[in-house]
């Protein structure tokens, strides 16, 4: 039976119970069993299973291990798709908040755009009187700050495109001289991470590490 030949009305339900599954595995990020999504998604098992395996097949499902499942990539590309900044700043609010936690510093997330120039979208400040200045929408140079190090070391072309000739000094161990940077990129290559210290402003220091969607650097933290 072809797709066209399938009544209106079973294909109607086949989209709510994947809605109902997808909604169910979005209630619990850390991932959950087959047999507990079927359960909230008032489903069969069997009939949860075939559909997740579907689910699984689009990306809009990933397996984790001991037979759990939790929202994959392809999920997230639609909805970054519809409106880039809530959905990275939804998948990103759990790890966050776990890192901050754990990390007593200040917490950014950087988010990179189509056109190669680079926004920090949230802050979370730590626990100590003296820390950063509040960087949320504020421009910076990629050449002296971690992030933006990295997006040139494992981003788009755009990025270093918008690259300046000049790299302005900002600070005493800023890098000004481009056979230097470029080492230092490579450096973050081989790595996968990258640090500042007294680079974009003398007593600060950072560490940024990437965070990809389908090979591909979306932001960094």
């Amino acid at each position: 039976m072809t797709p066209e030949q399938v009544p209106a009305q079973r294909r109607n339900q086949s989209v709510q119970k994947a809605a109902a599954l997808l909604r169910a595995a979005a209630a619990t990020p850390e991932g959950v069993t087959v047999s507990e999504l079927a359960r909230r998604a008032a489903l069969p098992r069997a009939t949860a299973g075939r559909m997740v395996e579907a689910l699984l097949a689009e990306r809009f499902l990933r397996r984790l291990p001991d037979d759990r499942v939790a929202l994959g990539s392809g999920l997230f590309a639609l909805a970054r798709a519809a409106d880039a900044d809530a959905a990275l700043l939804d998948a990103a609010r759990v790890p966050l908040a776990t890192l901050a936690a754990a990390v007593p510093e200040t917490i950014t997330l950087t988010a990179s755009r189509p056109d190669g120039s680079l926004e920090i979208v949230r802050q979370l400040d730590g626990p100590r009187m003296l820390g950063l200045t509040n960087w949320v929408g504020r421009p910076f140079p990629t050449h002296a700050s971690s992030s933006g190090k990295l997006a040139l070391a494992l981003g788009a072309e755009a990025v270093r495109k918008r690259l300046p000739d000049t790299l302005e000094r900002h600070a005493s161990r800023t890098i000004t001289r481009g056979d230097e940077l470029e080492a230092e990129l490579e450096t973050i290559r081989r790595q996968r991470y990258a640090e500042i210290v007294d680079e974009l402003e003398d007593g600060l220091a950072a560490v940024s590490v990437p965070v990809f969607l389908d090979g591909q650097l979306i932001a960094s933290i």
